[in-house]
């Protein structure tokens, strides 16, 4: 397995939670293989919660934010 690039960015994102089961939400930057799936897509966002029906996430920018996103 290769090192990750430097510019690659993922975080849980500060002051937000799931609606569906209230665990942390995880923002990531599309890049490498993430780009390859979805191609027109910066940002994606997703529950941290194997479990959750949101842990597949959705686009997350300008253009959308996910229903599932709960800001505290």
């Amino acid at each position: 397995m290769k090192p990750k690039s430097s510019n690659s960015t993922a975080s849980i994102m500060d002051k937000a939670h799931c609606n569906d089961c209230g665990w942390p939400l995880i923002s990531t930057c599309c890049n490498d293989e993430m780009a390859d799936l979805h191609p027109l897509e910066d940002w994606w966002l997703y529950c941290s919660n194997q479990g959750c029906k949101n842990h597949a996430g959705e686009p997350f920018g300008q253009e959308h934010t996910p229903s599932f996103l709960v800001r505290i």
